[in-house]
């Protein structure tokens, strides 16, 4: 660890230090009326005691649709996500690990970790555990860990309505115990591929200490800023905060899926036997919470020498938790194939684990066959598919096979495919193992990704 990291994790651990507090959520009543007792007569006593009953279903009715706007707010399901980087690379993530429904509030209880810039010199809990509690009309955060970059360890973030300009007053304890009184407001309400983002301001009466949320209904907290106030010298204050990282951010089955694609809109190279190559760039079409579609735009840079062009599709299913491949049109072959035989091909599925397979039916050369893929080595980082077809004329005892290698970051890196033809091996070599692997990989093309350094 050298020097100048040492001083920087110093300093952003004496800045947590000092802008971490402890905040005790203090609800605020209106005082209640006497009810002064009078005497009432028995058809009096009916039709108040049904007025009564028609109010509470009123209200239960009010209180549940609150609650159901303010969950919107929030992710449907557990198993939940969140990655944010923000400021002095300060990051943290979080998941959703469970989801508590009582008759008049909903809980969310999370588990989650800030990053470690030192690492792991400093002796500090990374850890943290956070709640949002939903009642009839507020969201409430609750925090329990030091290093989280949340000021207050219990807040309001956001009333209804939900609507521009809605405000109201609330009190929290700094880190001291003192009360804070802060004047908070929806200031805006954007929209973002059809869901409602709501911009929410909290002011401190007293000082220039502000923060401010960015609340995205299905995700929750999507921004986080605040301004650090320096006791001596306000020249000396500043805005930090944090910002969700998508790519990183949904569902565990999202999560782990992204995980193996490629950087968006970057060239990408790839190149082969006899000097094959080609390069291309993947663009996202679409996603959401439960599916997704990007599409690679190629050209062959080879020995050919024909700059042709090619799109291959891929369609994520995160609910299946599937990665499905097509290639829609190839200039050189003119038919629905790059290199591979298989199209509409399940490429990955969860989970990616050693010993996972799925089946599929496919077609080779117009007739439909029955594939079987198999994880055949996964750790965490990268993954080793092999898939077979039987009964495909032509090849090696009538097996058509290919291998495709994916790494974290980086997507596909390695491809393989037998080509048609027997193997150069005996039938007495071809028992051993060993022997028949090297005589397929000599038989058989293949490509792998150029990785800048």
């Amino acid at each position: 660890m050298t020097k100048r990291y040492g001083i920087l994790t110093l300093s952003i651990i004496l800045l947590f230090t000092i802008l971490a507090g402890c905040v005790n959520q203090k609800v605020m009543r209106s005082p209640g009326a006497d009810i002064e007792k009078v005497e009432i007569k028995d058809n009096e006593k009916q039709t108040n005691n049904e007025k009564d009953i028609d109010g509470e279903n009123k209200d239960s009715n009010e209180n549940n649709d609150s609650i159901k706007r303010l969950t919107g707010l929030f992710p449907y399901k557990e198993n939940y996500h969140w990655t944010y980087d923000g400021s002095v690379e300060y990051g943290h993530n979080m998941t959703l690990k469970t989801i508590e429904k009582n008759k008049d509030s909903v809980i969310y209880k999370i588990e989650g970790k800030v990053d470690d810039m030192s690492d792991g010199e400093s002796k500090n809990d990374f850890s943290f555990e956070a709640e949002y509690i939903i009642n009839s009309n507020t969201v409430i955060q609750k925090k329990k860990g030091n290093m989280l970059m949340d000021t207050f360890d219990e807040m309001e973030l956001i009333r209804t309505p939900l609507e521009k300009e809605t405000k109201w007053t609330q009190k929290v304890k700094d880190k001291d115990g003192n009360i804070i009184e802060l004047e908070s407001s929806i200031d805006d309400v954007k929209s973002e591929q059809d869901k409602k983002i709501y911009v929410v301001t909290y002011k401190d009466k007293n000082s220039d200490y502000y923060e401010r949320r960015e609340i995205k209904e299905g995700v929750g907290v999507i921004s986080f800023e605040k301004l650090y106030v320096d006791p001596k010298d306000k020249k000396q204050n500043f805005t930090m905060g944090y910002g969700l990282y998508y790519p990183m951010t949904g569902f565990s089955e999202k999560v782990e899926i992204n995980k193996y694609l490629p950087p968006i809109d970057k060239e990408l190279g790839f190149f082969g036997y006899a000097e094959y190559g080609h390069n291309g760039k993947l663009t996202k079409v679409s996603a959401d919470q439960e599916k997704a579609v990007y599409q690679f735009n190629g050209v062959y840079d080879d020995g050919v020498g024909t700059p042709d062009k090619f799109e291959i599709q891929y369609s994520i299913d995160y609910t299946k938790g599937t990665i499905m491949e097509k290639v829609l049109s190839n200039e050189r072959t003119k038919k629905d194939e790059l290199n591979s035989k298989l199209n509409e091909l399940v490429i990955l599925k969860l989970p990616f684990e050693k010993g996972n397979t799925w089946e599929q039916e496919i077609k080779i050369d117009g007739k439909t066959h029955k594939l079987k893929a198999t994880i055949e080595e996964a750790d965490g980082q990268r993954i080793k598919v092999k898939y077979t077809v039987p009964d495909t004329k032509g090849y090696y005892k009538d097996t058509y096979i290919e291998t495709r290698t994916f790494e974290a970051g980086y997507g596909l890196i390695g491809f393989s495919n037998l080509m048609p033809g027997d193997l150069d091996i005996s039938n007495e070599d071809a028992k051993d193992n060993e022997k028949l692997e090297d005589a397929i990989i000599n038989h058989s093309f293949g490509y792998s990704q150029y990785k800048e350094q």
